[in-house]
């Protein structure tokens, strides 16, 4: 028995909200029962298109999602006049083809043209095309497409290419940013052709939150720079190295790699760092510059040589028995007055505990203000004894001080407490304490 048909003269209100309630494919075929219908697809505020089951294989039902969905509809929809804004723009293909780039090109257009705030786009390659075309079977994203996405706050993109959206060479004297009022971007499967992950955040002045999961690179490199960024996470990614440099509000960092051999990370600049957490499996260098006050939870089972600049506020819970190397830069000002006057003990168990999360290194460098600041009082060193974390396997140290010991008190007292806090200690290196120095850690 034939369904009835929707009565072809129905108040517009009523129209409006059937629409709004129906997902976006039902509206569509509901669009084509009536001229009156039509007329209500550019006020939908939320257009999703999603082609169904990943494991359905059927290319039939894919032209068909391609030729009487997203075509026709886009075809309605031009026809417009007034464009109403629109919220959200998600379009996700589970059988994408090399063919289909043209009508994903139009519809971010036409969702840009509407000033979309959300873009969700999501274009797996069918698996017998993507075995035959590798890379060349993704489409690719380029910054053509991203050239009116002035309005976007919420990019979410998935099974694609990425090129190198540079503006050099173009013609503009003070090019605009591409994505301007840009606030959080989520990358998933996504390949970046070389620096084409640090040119598009570039391109993102008010980036907060950026995450990565499953991403590959062609230089084998995750690069960013953002000033505005807050909060970064990455996930299962193709990489050896990880770069974040003025990233000055940074403040949360998650990483987790297990299955490929991200071997260095290299944070710069990054002040305002909160939290870190940090699972690399193959991960052996590890430089962080420029830190107040991070808590920082890092497990690296074949991390050998690690590098930090900042404040002694900063926590490290370190789980890497393979480390061989630790450098260490402490920025507190102290001097003998500070110290008197504060009492020998206000820094010392937080000095204790600090040092102690490198007990499996072999050499350490470690360079401070002033040469108190690493004494043990005897009274400190019997009261804690029993309980306090040892530098247990620490044979060789570097030690550099901008105000070192003169007299022979101070020289034994400052031996006694190394001795102290590193019972295996077999030499002591006193370097000079200077800006080429300081450069080097």
């Amino acid at each position: 028995m034939a369904i009835n048909t929707v009565p072809p003269h129905l108040p517009d209100l009523v129209i409006h909200r059937i629409i709004r309630l129906l997902p976006t494919k039902a509206a569509v075929r509901m669009s084509f029962l009536s001229k009156q219908w039509e007329g209500v697809l550019s006020s939908v505020p939320i257009l999703d298109f999603d082609e169904g089951d990943e494991n359905d294989n059927n290319l039939v039902r894919h032209r068909k999602f391609v030729d009487n969905i997203l075509k026709r509809y886009l075809e309605l929809c031009k026809k417009e006049k007034q464009k109403q804004l629109l919220d959200k723009f998600r379009l996700c293909m589970t059988r994408y083809l090399s063919a289909d780039a043209t009508v994903v090109n139009e519809w971010l257009r036409y969702s840009m043209e509407r000033s979309v705030k959300e873009l969700d786009i999501s274009l797996r390659v069918d698996k017998s095309y993507w075995l035959w075309g590798g890379l060349r079977s993704y489409y690719c994203l380029s910054r053509k497409a991203l050239a009116n996405a002035n309005s976007i706050t919420t990019l979410n993109l998935e099974y694609m290419r990425i090129k190198n959206i540079s503006r050099f060479g173009s013609s503009t004297a003070k090019p605009i940013r591409l994505l301007p009022s840009l606030k959080a971007m989520s990358l998933k499967n996504v390949h970046f052709d070389t620096n084409a992950l640090l040119y598009l955040t570039g391109e993102c002045p008010s980036m907060e939150s950026l995450s990565l999961t499953s991403c590959s690179f062609a230089n084998f490199e995750i690069c960013v720079s953002n000033s505005s960024l807050r909060s970064f996470g990455v996930k299962q990614c193709k990489a050896g190295e990880i770069r974040v440099y003025e990233a000055v509000n940074l403040e949360s960092l998650t990483v987790v790699s297990s299955s490929f051999e991200l071997e260095s990370m290299i944070f710069r600049e990054c002040y305002n760092l909160k939290y870190m957490n940090i699972f690399a499996r193959h991960l052996k260098v590890f430089q962080l510059d420029g830190c107040y006050d991070v808590k920082a939870t890092i497990n690296a089972p074949k991390l050998c040589d690690f590098n930090f600049e900042g404040y002694l506020k900063s926590e490290f819970s370190l789980k890497a028995p393979k480390l061989w190397s630790a450098s260490i830069l402490l920025w507190d000002n102290w001097d003998g007055e500070f110290l008197n006057f504060d009492g020998p003990w206000k820094h010392l168990p937080r000095l204790r505990d600090f040092l102690g999360e490198f007990k499996a290194t072999k050499g350490m460098t470690l360079l401070v203000s002033h040469f108190k600041a690493l004494i043990f009082p005897k009274e400190f060193r019997e009261t804690f004894s029993s309980s306090s974390p040892k530098l247990l396997n620490l044979k060789v140290l570097d030690l550099a001080m901008e105000n070192a010991p003169t007299n022979m008190r101070d020289k034994k007292d400052l031996t006694n407490s190394l001795l102290w806090i590193a019972p295996t200690l077999q030499e002591i290196n006193q370097l000079e304490y200077n800006e080429e120095l300081e450069m080097y850690v």
